[in-house]
């Protein structure tokens, strides 16, 4: 219902990783929404001591055709609460893709109307966060349809002190399951 809820999650496990004394510094690594929550904390919390690397795999900040979905999303919210999940060949590897298509059970096959809410309110929310000046490393795709990743790029220049961006050429969204070459 609001991205609030990531963050308190991810406090709770930092919390949990300081009682059980584990080994310091703690690096942060995302994907996806797993990097939005990451940009979250960096920009917006108060970043722990114990803070090592950050790595932000094709980071959300804002979804491809952005404008479609906030339509969309307009028309839908008073009648429905959840929409069918669409797939989408997000990575060269074939076999990972029919893995999470049919056999992955974490994966949902719906996505709810409020997640997109919570989304159209967070990203205002980060583009307006003030500067800070970790360095995170970004890891992205040129060939990602699923994020906007120019217009995130952009952005996450703009937030942090000399991010490093590593570009893959033919990189699509999911990097962790893309193929070797």
């Amino acid at each position: 219902n609001d991205f609030a809820e990531y963050q308190a999650v991810l406090s709770g496990l930092l919390g949990m990783t300081e009682q059980l004394q584990l080994p310091q510094p703690w690096h942060l690594c995302g994907q996806s929404t797993g990097g939005a929550i990451v940009i979250d904390y960096l920009l917006t919390g108060e970043p722990a001591p114990q803070l090592g690397e950050a790595i932000l795999l094709a980071p959300l900040v804002r979804p491809r055709a952005w404008w479609r979905s906030r339509i969309s999303y307009q028309l839908v919210k008073h009648f429905v609460d959840s929409i069918p999940r669409h797939f989408y060949a997000n990575s060269g590897d074939a076999a990972f893709i029919e893995f999470v298509q049919f056999r992955d059970p974490l994966q949902a096959k719906v996505l709810p109307v409020a997640w997109v809410g919570a989304l159209s309110r967070w990203i205002p929310h980060i583009e307006a966060a003030p500067r800070s000046a970790i360095s995170p490393l970004i890891v992205q795709g040129d060939a990602d349809l699923t994020v906007d990743w120019r217009h995130n790029l952009a952005v996450l220049n703009d937030k942090f002190s000399q991010p490093k961006l590593c570009l893959l050429e033919g990189g699509r969204h999911q990097l962790v399951n893309e193929t070797q070459a």
